[in-house]
């Protein structure tokens, strides 16, 4: 006997269901790497902090030597911080830790809770896509914009927002693809969190 004929509906619901773990599976490989380079702009930030009070309290201040200050790893640790947070920020979204007042949603179940979800996934959209579109324009209108010790140009500056708003978008179309597949919850993160073993 060949292969067993589903209706429509249940062929399309089973190629969303199959989309949304394949883009799934992307977004666990791309939540990795950010946690590798996380884990080293974390580092690097340290090392510059730590040099910078090393540098200014102790070889400055303390010695008899003519040392000169550093203050490109002032405007370094900055620059990495702010990395740090747009980087991560489709990470958050993921998990769902990003602030969210649930005084509403809790409330409602059924299809008003989707409905609101879809309301809000619009919302989102909506915001991502003028902030990724406007970003852009304003880091290449910011081309000859140099930082101040590090000389930086404006436009790779700039563009570090995009990056993160492009990450989140992308972290938000998955759970769209799980909400309508019916593999997440509305409202609930694409990664539940570990419930811990008594």
């Amino acid at each position: 006997m060949g292969e067993k004929i589903l209706p429509p509906q249940n062929k399309k619901m089973r190629n969303i269901d199959k989309l949304f773990f394949r883009v799934k599976k992307i977004s666990d490989w791309i939540e990795i790497a950010i946690k590798y380079m996380a884990s080293l702009l974390i580092f690097l930030c340290a090392v510059c902090v730590f040099f910078q009070v090393v540098n200014r309290y102790i070889l400055v201040k303390q010695t008899l030597f003519p040392w000169k200050s550093v203050p490109w790893t002032d405007e370094m640790s900055k620059l990495l911080m702010v990395i740090l947070a747009f980087l991560c920020m489709g990470v958050c979204y993921k998990h769902g830790e990003l602030s969210r007042a649930d005084m509403v949603y809790s409330k409602l179940s059924g299809w008003k809770k989707k409905a609101l979800y879809y309301i809000e996934f619009v919302c989102i959209v909506i915001f991502l896509v003028a902030a990724i579109i406007y970003g852009i324009k304003f880091a290449n209108a910011n081309k000859i914009f140099r930082t101040e010790s590090l000389f930086i140009p404006g436009n790779v500056l700039y563009s570090i927002p995009v990056v993160g708003f492009i990450l989140m978008l992308f972290n938000a179309l998955v759970e769209f693809l799980g909400v309508i597949s019916g593999n997440v919850e509305p409202f609930e993160s694409v990664e539940k969190p570990e419930v811990e073993e008594e």
